[in-house]
Parts: C-alpha cells; sequence; structure tokens
C-alpha cells in the first residue's frame, strides 16, 4: 500500500457511511444504521431535502 500512495498524488476517499445497497438501501455500519442515517441526513443539501416528499 506504501508504493501505491507514492505513485498516485490524489487519492480518492469513500467514507464508509456513504456506501449504500443495492436500491438505495442501508447496510452494515460499524457505528449502526440509526448513526449512518443521521451521518447521511447531515451531508443531504437542504434544497434536496426539501424537495423529498418522505
Amino acid at each position: 500500500m506504501g508504493q501505491a500512495v507514492g505513485r498516485n498524488p490524489v487519492s480518492i476517499v469513500i467514507p464508509c457511511h456513504r456506501v449504500v445497497g443495492a436500491g438505495g438501501k442501508l447496510t452494515g455500519f460499524g457505528g449502526g444504521l440509526e448513526r449512518k442515517q443521521v451521518l447521511l441526513d447531515l451531508e443531504e443539501p437542504a434544497e434536496t431535502r426539501a424537495g423529498r416528499l418522505f
């Protein structure tokens, strides 16, 4: 892994709470699904949140 980091100056990091299952279902998260939902809600733009029906 050390060589990969040295050869790639730009890293792409996807926090594990951002990973969702097929069809948008919440799947496993070390901190629990409730905490995962809170983190996802916290990151959602207000405009998107306002446009949701549920």
